[in-house]
This record gives C-alpha cells, structure tokens and sequence, in this order.
C-alpha cells in the first residue's frame, strides 16, 4: 500500500468516525440515548404550546427515514413518500419505537464508520458517504428539537443530567 493509499484510509475513517457520531449525537451533541432519557409514553407525546410536534412524533419521523436510509443500505429501492407528510407517521408505541429508533441509528453510525460502505456507490454512482452524512445531518436538526420540545414541557435535563444552556 503506498503513502497515499494510507492517507486516504486514514481519511476515510476519521471521517467516518465523525459522521457515525452525529447518528447517536455527539460527541459536540447530547447523545439521543440521553435526550430520550426518562421519558415515559405521555411525556413523550406531548406537543408543547406553540410547537409543532411531540418528541414521539419527532422520534418516528427520523425513524422513518432511518428504516429508509437501511433500506437503501440493504439494496432495496423503497419509494420516497409523495408529499412530506408521508415521511410522519404516526408514532406507534413508544417504548417501542424509542427501542428501533435506536437500534436502527446504532446501525447506521456502524456503517457510516465502515470505509469500504463509505466508499460504495449507489445506483447513481454516488459515494454511499454522501447519503449517510445527509441523513446525519437530517438527524442532529431533529435531535435539537427534541431537546427543545423537553425543555418546552419542563422535562429537561434528563434524569442523568445534560446541558442546560
């Protein structure tokens, strides 16, 4: 292997590394992990005053395009839903769903560390890197919503603490 080859792994992990993060949320971030933290059913599926959703609803819409994303992923072709609705639906149990959610973004920070993922095209010819740094940003705007949609409801810091500014 030469010089150059090695940098580019070493690239390729770091890079990696730092967007397999942000689908568990950190290291600059809350993890999801403790901005779900204590939240029992009804908490979780309560829309604050003036907001939009609950964090069930926020939950099982960054759920859908996970089990999308994996979808892609695994070499199926699922449809994108026809209007933005379509990507909201509706949130189901929430223990349940705070379990796949998880589950599911555990798996896509594992692929998004896996350089040789990284580096395999989809069927546009496209680096799957592309799609997974997309939809780990896609994650991160609504993991800040849903400390936002906590800190509404009076139910933020999470039990085990987290920042407060």
């Amino acid at each position: 292997m030469s010089e150059q080859q090695s940098s580019e792994i070493s690239v390729h992990e770091v890079f990696g590394q730092a967007v397999g993060n942000l689908f568990l949320g950190g290291p600059a971030n809350v993890s999801w992990e403790r901005a779900l933290e204590g939240l029992e059913a009804g908490e979780a599926e309560r829309t604050p005053n003036h907001l939009s959703h609950s964090v069930a609803q926020v939950v099982a819409h960054v759920q859908f395009w996970q089990a999308h994303l994996l979808a892609i992923l695994d070499g199926k072709r699922p449809a994108p839903p026809e209007h933005a609705a379509g990507g909201w639906p509706p949130p189901g149990e929430w223990g349940g769903l705070r379990d796949t959610f998880l589950r599911d973004a555990a798996r896509l920070r594992a692929l998004a560390r896996d350089p040789e993922q990284c580096a395999a095209p989809d069927s546009q010819g496209v680096p799957f890197a592309a799609m997974l740094t997309n939809y780990a940003g896609h994650n991160v705007y609504h993991l800040g919503q849903v400390v936002t949609i906590r800190q509404a409801l009076g139910l933020w810091p999470p039990p085990s603490g987290g920042d407060t500014w």
